[in-house]
């Protein structure tokens, strides 16, 4: 089997800072979606992704940088039926208890009620902290992450060849992770606070460049990518990771980066 990538449709924190821009939002093996960012359908699109195979979303968390988009991804999914390119059917995981409202309310606002052909019914999965799943392809596995709302880390392993990506999704500093991440062969991660470590008495749950870099270390990850940065703080960020993990890089959006 040929190995898997991953494509970085956005990468910068929660307001874009560019036409060319869009906060995180992944392609996993051109078929798993993590997060939508605020238009990754469309952004999909213009990197060489194609939304109607997109059977499985994941959503890290339920803050809107993070499923914004998803109106437009089911919107999407109708045109794939019509066109039979992909019967499978959408299926969307997350944390539980929000992410069935999220989904329910997405579909309200595409007024599925009046216009019952303009997003077919997705199948909901709520996950728990510690819950797995499987894909044709993939073992998921999940643990919590430090945030003001319920969030899931998740780690991706191929069935066949146990090569593995882990992406935090937004996080506080937390060594627990490093556990989850253990050998990962990629390591997404989060860095807002760019070139610097977080606020170990902030509530806003997120983390730094160092203190990514730090868990990429102690779970002995092969590479790091960062992402939720600001763009302007590109070079800063990267180098202040690097410092503490040097295989690290901060992909620009478009960019794929093969997990081989």
């Amino acid at each position: 089997m040929a190995p898997f990538s991953v494509r970085f449709i956005g990468t910068c924190t929660c307001v874009p800072s560019g036409p060319d821009q869009d906060s995180t939002c992944m392609v996993l093996d051109h078929s798993i979606m993590i997060d939508t960012g605020w238009n990754g359908a469309i952004n999909m699109l213009a990197h060489g992704e194609d939304p109607n195979f997109i059977n499985f979303l994941f959503i890290t968390h339920c803050h809107q940088d993070h499923y914004m988009g998803l109106p437009g991804l089911l919107f999407s999914q109708v045109f794939r039926n019509r066109a039979k390119v992909n019967k499978e059917p959408l299926v969307i995981l997350g944390p539980l208890p929000e992410i069935k409202l999220v989904v329910e309310r997405a579909l309200y606002f595409l007024r599925t009620d009046v216009y019952d052909d303009v997003a077919p019914t997705p199948v909901v999965v709520p996950l728990r902290p510690g819950s797995s799943f499987e894909t044709p392809r993939f073992t998921v596995t999940t643990c919590p992450t430090i945030h003001p709302v319920s969030g899931l880390c998740y780690r991706f392993t191929e069935h066949d060849s146990g090569k593995s990506v882990v992406f935090t999704g937004d996080t506080a500093y937390l060594e627990s992770l490093a556990q989850h991440a253990q050998d990962c062969d990629l390591l997404v991660h989060e860095a807002s606070y760019g070139p610097s470590h977080h606020d170990p008495n902030g509530v806003n749950g997120h983390s730094g460049a160092p203190d990514a870099a730090a868990i990429a270390k102690l779970a002995n990850a092969k590479r790091l990518a960062l992402v939720h940065y600001n763009p302007s703080s590109r070079a800063a960020t990267t180098a202040a990771a690097r410092a503490i993990f040097p295989n690290t890089v901060a992909p620009l959006p478009g960019e794929s980066l093969s997990v081989e």
